[in-house]
């Protein structure tokens, strides 16, 4: 059975809205004062709780559906890195003040050099 265009948009619309609502507990995170106004400034161990995370998630539904034979992992390992690499940029973007949605465009105004010379 195909989809039909009305579920293209809800799926479509709640990643939008999950990926907003991600953005606006990480604003928290870095907005948190505590009682002596100390602000969240560790980066990275923010980093590894989201990597570890992620792993939990993926070794789950690995072991749900199984294993695919034949993928290239050294590939995979690039784009991981480069992913915790963004990440980590964003966050260390949060800590300074700058919004989520703002640093959420800068990380994609990356794009435009390339499909300008494309």
């Amino acid at each position: 059975k195909k989809g039909t265009i009305p579920q293209l948009l809800w799926g479509a619309g709640g990643i939008y809205a999950c990926y907003m609502y991600y953005g606006s507990l990480q604003e928290d995170v870095f907005r948190f004062k505590d009682a002596d106004g100390g602000k969240f400034t560790y980066v990275w161990f923010l980093q590894i709780l989201e990597a570890a995370a992620n792993v939990l998630v993926s070794f789950t539904m690995l072991a749900i559906t199984g294993f695919t034979r034949g993928i290239p992992h050294e590939l995979f390992s690039v784009t991981g890195f480069t992913q915790v690499l963004s990440k980590w940029c964003t966050n260390s973007a949060l800590k300074y003040g700058v919004s989520f949605p703002v640093a959420t465009l800068a990380k994609s105004a990356k794009m435009i050099p390339v499909m300008i010379g494309s």
